[in-house]
């Protein structure tokens, strides 16, 4: 995998006995929380996206960022632009010597100095910046309040030289408290408000315009629904709130004119260019350290910021909310933890995989190359399974979320915004399905039922309904969409969002839904007898539909091995016309990567084909970058297929490693038991192994994508952060390459071990009781004595269980030891 030595320590093992895995431009910390960025002038922006549900904040090793509360499109609190190459502009803190005039900042942005030490740490649910120069030794922490709507800055600052100091610290930002990005800015900031409280020592603002329009007022007609502030814990000295009177006349953020005049004049109110800045004076002694605190803070009234000022505005307050921070991160993550040979693996998968999910994409749901702010139906739906392990609640809240976003027919929002509730409606085929998908993996995770009776109104239906009902009427409204086949039909695209063309018609159809579709089929039929077994509001209603969904299975399956199987592969789609997608035949996009994995995933192909599907996969989409999502890719438009096709030829889902479906392909080779194949391709998604100067993008979190073989930037990751890939390479290391997976009887154990790896371990939670899971790799001998067929042998506790499952536990709070051998 990596040039690491595969050491796997005891689970438990102290964490500094993990190797550290160091790259060009900086390292992860010995514990993997946290990686510490040495050289900020890394390839492309290295962010952190800092969330609590309400409030967050994005900030890149330069100090380039901004805060949003709610939703990061539609109410951002301070001004940003998105440019990959400079990354300079954002919330600052400058410092001037008072004596020598010297200035810097503590982050390199925006004044660029040359730090005689620097480290950016970004860690989980934080981010510090550590810097020395001309004596003066600094520390700035960044980090959104575990539960309040309130960024905080803690910032140390210590004199090593041997003569007193007198420091001039300022702050500053610039305000939006609104719509981002703000294409008409001189228009929008006609309307914002500041003022300065002079005991808070706070700059408030707000703003007058909404670019959201009211249904009742029309547009341009309502107010931004929140006020927001900057403060500082030490008395300040002067502050400003005119860019103009900050910057001086076009003047530059690298050398603001403000801090080189004594007397500031008071600029706020409603007719100036509205930034905050907050300037105050710190003086040290030889070897004193002094400490002070900033907090940005947004909430619906001047009263409630107000009160969080007042709860918060000190050091002491904020010190005890970053502990907190750190604490609450640790404590979220460790119920669910593992260990294989490759410490990079072990970082991703136990913290930041799934800090991706949480932080960046259910509560801030926003990154560096997106700042979305939306909930995507089937997008956040899939990035709740983030929580069914650690907290299954917020699993189902997610749930009764997206099913109250459905309309009475069974169709969706394909995604729709927070604070508006403005949703965008297609004809996208897949979007309801994940509804279902979610569920059945929540019932199969807790093994409870309880959840279907939880009700949602539909968006124009307000009466409150069963989820069943919800699930019916999605099922429903597939069925009535099939071809005369018996394939479903595409649409305006399925998971492929870039096949937006090839069934607008209403004919054109998707062999992809056919394969996700005989997996729903298979988890449904099964509630459904449950639900008979229960006798849950009339017992042969459910088992009628058991027999139904059994009886679609079968055809839907036979329909596509049928008319779907191109001799080597299956295809992708159909178009309106009839033509294929993802065919030997075709010059472009001749294989698809989704077509063949979810083949073998739902057990569509037969054992040959299903062999024949990864064959092809790795001979045709498999490079050392990943997998790619298909080959060759598209080298000029076609309207008829869709948005695809407009993409560069390697780039995203234009033939580009889409790092979501890279993370099925894995899954797909263990089911296949293919231990090489799955090996290579885990190998080739993890990041934190990538040549920098050839990945550019972050070592630490998930890309979107990387560009494909057809691409000149073969290898390059892009679009970091704002990824599914991330909960989903957690799922597939956890269930299917250590093999610890729930089925609706009990936990499987089938480990599917890449090639060198002699152990491995996890200790997992699963109703209610704690699993620790040691795994080994079995000698020759032993496996000489396994029954044909055999991949694995389990003790539970000392106890060998029979077909390798786990019993569901009698009783909560206990826990129990597996011993495993595998293959």
């Amino acid at each position: 995998m990596s040039t690491v030595a595969k050491v796997v320590p005891e689970l438990g093992q102290p964490p500094e006995a993990t190797p550290v895995v160091v790259r060009r431009y900086g390292y992860f910390a010995a514990t993997g929380s946290e990686f510490c960025i040495t050289d900020p002038k890394t390839p492309r922006p290295w962010v952190n996206i800092i969330a609590n549900p309400r409030l967050g904040l994005a900030v890149s090793q330069t100090g380039s960022g901004f805060t949003w509360i709610d939703n990061a499109q539609l109410a951002a609190v301070t001004r940003w632009q998105q440019d990959l190459v400079r990354d300079c502009y954002g919330k600052f803190i400058y410092v001037r010597d008072a004596e020598t005039g010297v200035l810097w900042s503590l982050s390199p942005a925006p004044v660029w100095p040359a730090y005689d030490e620097f480290t950016c740490r970004h860690g989980l649910g934080y981010t510090t910046f550590q810097t020395t120069l001309a004596g003066i030794a600094a520390r700035w922490t960044l980090f959104a309040h575990a539960e309040e709507p309130v960024e905080l800055w803690q910032v140390e600052l210590v004199n090593l030289s041997d003569r007193p100091r007198r420091l001039e610290l300022c702050a500053f930002l610039e305000w939006v408290c609104g719509v981002a990005p703000a294409t008409r800015r001189e228009f929008h900031r006609l309307f914002l408000e500041t003022r300065y409280d002079l005991s808070r020592g706070a700059v408030f603002a707000t703003s007058h315009m909404w670019e959201v329009p009211s249904q009742r007022w029309g547009h341009w007609n309502t107010s931004f629904p929140y006020v927001c502030a900057l403060a500082c814990t030490e008395p300040v000295r002067s502050a400003l709130g005119d860019k103009l009177a900050f910057l001086g006349r076009y003047g530059e953020l690298n050398r603001p004119a403000a801090l080189f005049q004594d007397r500031w004049r008071a600029a706020f109110g409603r007719h100036e260019d509205a930034v905050a800045a907050l300037r105050c004076v710190i003086e040290l002694r030889p070897s004193q350290r002094h400490q002070l605190g900033y907090l940005l803070a947004a909430s619906e009234s001047q009263a409630a910021v107000e009160r969080i000022l007042d709860q918060l505005g000190n050091v002491e307050a904020i010190s005890a909310a970053l502990q907190e921070i750190r604490s609450v991160w640790r404590s979220r993550l460790a119920a669910h933890r593992v260990q294989t040979p490759e410490p990079s693996l072990n970082y991703l998968v136990n913290d930041w995989c799934r800090y991706q999910a949480i932080s960046g994409r259910l509560w801030g749901r926003c990154g560096y190359y997106q700042q979305s702010g939306a909930y995507g139906f089937r997008d956040q739906l899939q990035d709740s399974q983030v929580w069914l392990t650690i907290e299954p609640r917020r699993c189902r809240e997610q749930i009764n979320l997206h099913a109250a976003h459905q309309f009475a027919d069974g169709s969706v929002y394909h995604w729709w915004h927070p604070l508006t509730e403005q949703g965008h409606v297609t004809a996208v085929s897949d979007d309801l399905l994940w509804l279902p998908f979610v569920i059945a993996n929540y019932v199969k995770e807790t093994g409870s039922l309880d959840l279907l009776k939880d009700t949602a109104p539909f968006i124009d239906e307000p009466t409150p309904q069963p989820l069943t009902e919800h699930v019916r009427r999605a099922f429903e409204r597939v069925f009535r969409r099939v071809s005369p086949r018996g394939l479903p039909c595409i649409g305006a695209g399925d998971w492929n969002d870039g096949l937006s063309a090839v069934g607008l018609a209403g004919r054109g159809e998707s062999v992809w839904l056919g394969h996700f579709l005989v997996g729903l089929l298979a988890d449904w039929a099964e509630i459904y007898r449950r639900l008979g077994i229960e006798e849950l509001d009339g017992s042969q209603r459910w088992k009628d539909l058991a027999e139904e969904f059994d009886r679609r299975r079968a055809a839907l399956i036979q329909a596509i091995n049928e008319h779907a199987w191109d001799g080597h592969w299956y295809i992708r789609a159909t178009l309106d016309d009839g033509s294929k997608l993802g065919s030997r035949e075709s010059r472009v996009a001749r294989i698809f990567l989704n077509a063949q994995t979810w083949a073998v995933l739902n057990d569509v192909a037969p054992p040959e084909r299903a062999r024949q599907c990864m064959a092809a996969v790795r001979e045709h989409l498999l490079s050392e970058a990943g997998v790619a999502l298909l080959a060759p890719a598209f080298d000029h438009p076609v309207r008829e297929i869709g948005y695809i096709t407009r993409y560069p030829p390697g780039v995203r889902e234009n033939g580009g490693v889409y790092t979501h479906a890279a993370t099925w392909a894995i899954a797909a080779a263990c089911k296949l038991r293919d231990p090489e194949l799955a090996g290579r391709l885990l190998e080739a998604i993890n990041p934190a192994t990538k040549d920098p100067e050839r990945y550019w993008a972050e070592p630490y979190v998930l890309p979107g994508n990387v560009d494909g073989p057809d691409s000149p930037h073969h290898g390059r990751g892009g679009w970091t952060w704002y990824t599914g890939s991330a909960q989903w390479l957690h799922r597939v290391v956890t269930e299917w390459v250590l093999g610890v997976r729930p089925e609706w009887d009990g936990l499987r154990i089938d480990p599917c071990l890449p090639p060198g790896w002699t152990r491995a371990g996890m200790i997992r939670p699963w109703r209610g009781c704690s699993y620790r899971i040691q795994i080994e790799r079995a000698a020759a001998d032993q496996v000489r004595t396994w029954p044909a067929g055999t991949t694995a042998e389990v003790l539970l506790d000392g106890v060998k269980l029979p077909d390798n499952l786990v019993p569901p536990p009698p009783r909560a709070g206990e826990s129990c030891e597996l011993r495993v051998w595998c293959r």
